[in-house]
């Protein structure tokens, strides 16, 4: 199988609504939200066995310093910067078409350059 996981910023109110077990917290997080939607009506990404719209958040924080030239959307160039973060992870078919799901996914996405990790993984009794 492939493995997708995008990195996505979120609120920490959101982050804590979501660790405390709020569910509903997803939709209050705009681009979460979208990256989500996308994995729940995608037909390559989130099939795992008989199942659909198959996601994993993990909760987080995120760090970086941006760099010269770089336009951050959080943060400023030359300062380390902590931020608040869910992992969204997903499964596809080995040879799916993820193209155009991870480029919806770069555009909902709000930071200049995405966090988006494709691998491969081998999901017990799968």
């Amino acid at each position: 199988m492939r493995v997708v996981r995008v990195h996505c910023p979120v609120s920490a109110v959101g982050l804590a609504r979501m660790q405390a077990g709020d569910g509903a917290a997803i939709a209050d997080e705009p681009a979460l939200a979208a990256i989500v939607a996308l994995v729940r009506g995608s037909d390559v990404l989130g099939a795992i066995g008989g199942y659909r719209g198959v996601v994993e958040l993990g909760f987080g924080l995120e760090s970086f310093v941006p760099g010269e030239g770089a336009k951050p959307t959080t943060g400023r160039v030359g300062q380390a910067e902590v931020v608040p973060c869910v992992v969204v992870k997903s499964y596809a078919a080995i040879g799916a078409d993820l193209g155009p799901v991870l480029a919806a996914m770069a555009d909902a996405h709000p930071w200049e350059v995405p966090v988006i990790e494709v691998g491969e993984v081998e999901l017990f009794g799968v």
